[in-house]
This record gives C-alpha cells, sequence and structure tokens, in this order.
C-alpha cells in the first residue's frame, strides 16, 4: 500500500505518544536491530529534522521511519488491528513505509476513522432489504468502533490537508474544490502500485491503480506512475463531479468540524499558527 499507511502511523503518534503537527521528526534512516536500515537507502531523505506536518504533507520515508522507531513494530502492528485491518500484518519496520499489501477495501475501512471523528464504519453496500411493497425484510446495523480521540482526527484531517496545499497531492487543485479536502498519495516500488485516499468532511473515497501480476508496472523512471499521477486523477473527477451536482445535497464549502475539547486543551492550527 506504499505511502497511504502513513497516516495510520501518525495518528498513532498522536493518540498514544503525545506527538502533534509541530512536533520535530528525524527524516533519516532508522537502523532496527535484526532488519537493518529503514528505508532501504538514503534516497529522498533530507537528513535533517522538519515538523510531522511537514513530513506527512511531503511524505517523508525518514520520517516514518523515525516514528515507527519510536513506537515500534508490534505496537503498530497491534494499532492496525484495532482499526480493523483483515490480512495479518507481520511486524517487520518496513511497514512503516507501506510494505505489506492489504486491500483496497481495508484501507477505506481504517481510513473512515479520519471523516468519522474517531470512529471507523465497516464498508458495505447493501444497508436495508425491502420487497415490492417497501417492507424492510433485512435490516443492516453498521459495524462502528471508537479507535481514535475526535481531537486526534481532527488534527490528522488538518495535516493530511497539507498534502493537498504543498505536498505530494497538489495536483488536487486543478479540479476547483472549495470543500476542505485531506489526502494521501501511495506509490510502490518500481511504480508497481499507485494509490490515492482522500477524504472532506462527508466523503472518503480510495483508489488504487495496479496489476494483480506485479511485474506489471509503469517504467521505474517514469513519473506517471506515482500515486498523484496515475490514482489522484479519478478520485479528482469524482470529487468534482459529486461536488458540482446540487441534486446531491453535498455541501460544496463544507468544512472540518473542530472539536469541542475541555478549556485546558489546546489544538494547534500548523498552518494558521492558530
Amino acid at each position: 500500500v506504499g505511502s497511504t499507511i502513513k497516516p495510520l502511523l501518525y495518528s498513532q503518534a498522536v493518540e498514544e505518544a503525545g506527538f502533534g503537527p509541530e512536533t520535530m521528526v528525524e527524516d533519516r534512516q532508522q537502523f532496527f536491530p535484526g532488519n537493518g536500515m529503514v528505508p532501504a537507502t538514503g534516497k529522498g531523505t533530507s537528513g535533517g529534522s522538519m515538523a510531522m506536518a511537514q513530513a506527512l504533507a511531503r511524505s517523508k520515508n525518514g520520517a516514518a521511519a523515525y516514528l515507527m522507531k519510536q513506537l515500534g513494530p508490534v505496537r503498530f502492528v497491534d494499532f492496525l488491528n484495532r482499526c480493523k485491518v483483515q490480512t495479518k500484518v507481520a511486524p517487520f519496520p518496513s511497514i512503516a513505509l507501506g510494505s505489506c499489501d492489504l486491500s483496497l477495501y481495508e484501507m477505506i475501512w481504517m481510513y473512515s476513522m479520519f471523516p468519522g471523528r474517531g470512529f471507523n464504519i465497516r464498508p458495505q453496500i447493501i444497508t436495508r432489504i425491502e420487497d415490492r411493497n417497501g417492507n424492510v425484510l433485512v435490516s443492516i446495523t453498521p459495524e462502528i468502533t471508537e479507535v481514535i480521540s475526535e481531537v486526534t482526527a481532527y488534527t490528522m484531517a488538518k495535516m493530511m490537508m497539507g498534502a493537498v496545499q504543498f505536498g505530494t497531492a497538489t495536483r488536487l487543485k486543478n479540479y476547483g474544490l472549495k470543500v476542505e479536502v485531506s489526502a494521501k498519495t501511495g506509490t510502490t516500488n518500481d511504480n508497481t502500485d499507485a494509490w490515492f485516499m482522500a477524504y472532506t468532511p462527508e466523503l472518503l473515497c480510495g483508489n488504487w491503480v495496479g496489476c494483480d501480476e506485479n511485474w506489471i508496472h509503469f517504467p521505474s523512471s517514469s513519473g506517471a506512475g506515482y500515486g498523484g499521477a496515475a490514482a489522484l486523477p479519478m478520485v479528482g473527477e469524482f470529487l468534482k463531479t459529486v461536488y458540482n451536482n446540487k441534486k446531491l445535497g453535498y455541501n460544496p464549502e463544507a468544512k472540518f468540524i473542530k472539536p469541542v475539547v475541555d478549556k485546558n486543551d489546546m489544538i494547534y492550527d500548523y498552518f494558521e499558527n492558530l
């Protein structure tokens, strides 16, 4: 799943380790005894430090490895299980960079906690079955689980807006959306898989571009296989179509709702310095 797993790692750091958008993290390779260096090479790492919000928006691999170093692979896998991942994920440090194979269905399920204000919801197609007279024969209750706090969900939404504002998903600006959008791109080795996950206060979308046979892929030297190039446009077109259709009832200028917190709590808005 590539870098689309990073928001899950970041949210655990915010929820359980006291990290925040302004927390400084290292963007360099990290050594894990028995597993070596993560990432495998220093290519793409700055070797310095940056705010966590910047690191997520720019999808810095070194920063993800640093967070994995703080939390530990076993603890992160436990968090993924609480997020309702269906695949058995082995606790290798490289999962910080999305080395595991997960389905789009699983990713949507786990990501739903971000627009869901901390609650994730199992995706389902059928909500009820009626007979021809409109009598409800079967009503399916959604499976809802609280995974993170509402404050953490809001913090992640604001941080992930950075990917669209100045990070790896800036192409989404081309679709003229006025609604607030949080997003994450993902690209795997050799441009084998391209991912794009995005959500607004009302909608959650995910897109995977690839092939079941992973020897079929975009040229490794081509930018066409990046998540922001191969997977983003379909989500952008979908969101533009939905929000331009007034009959659907979605708010084209919707904003994420700031949680009501205790007077002693503080939510730091990294991008507006509030």
